[in-house]
């Protein structure tokens, strides 16, 4: 009775094992599919980024079309100044640009299961780092929408 009780045991403990050391595998795996998933929706988003700000350069009618594309109809904005425009006095406000936009350090999080993103990255306008830009973005179906965006001109340091 004592041996069957010990094998019985032994029995218990390897499955709770197995059945961890399974759990825990396919977590990873998850987990990798998450990222993988996160890090194609990052690239997908950023030439999104870029396809906005070269349409906003740009500025001719299939732009315009593009960019209405992409700013959704909630868009709300934050300039550099402080002001608050949605997206009717936005595309209102575009006028085209000769300089150069060119972004870089961006960073993306993903939230709400990967249905709300993130954004942050340093424009560099005519080769001189200008601003910083915060957008949130939404995934409606399967297309993501710029709702928010906050942009903060980079200037000097405050001297003390």
């Amino acid at each position: 009775m004592k041996q069957l009780r010990y094998i019985l045991v032994i029995a218990v403990l390897t499955l709770a094992a197995s059945s961890i050391a399974f759990a825990q595998t396919t977590g990873d795996r998850t987990a990798h599919r998450k990222a993988s998933n996160n890090s194609s929706a990052e690239q997908e988003l950023i030439a999104l980024d870029r396809q906005w700000t070269a349409a906003e350069l740009r500025l001719n009618d299939a732009d315009r079309q593009t960019i209405n594309g992409i700013v959704a109809d909630d868009y709300v904005d934050t300039t550099p100044t402080g002001q608050i425009t949605n997206k009717t006095q936005y595309m209102a406000g575009l006028k085209h640009s000769d300089d150069t936009d060119v972004a870089d350090e961006y960073q993306v999080r993903f939230y709400d299961n990967g249905r709300l993103a993130v954004m942050t990255h340093r424009g560099v306008v005519n080769g001189k780092p200008t601003y910083r830009s915060t957008h949130v973005w939404i995934k409606r179906g399967n297309k993501w929408q710029l709702i928010q965006n906050h942009v903060s001109n980079i200037g000097e340091p405050p001297t003390r």
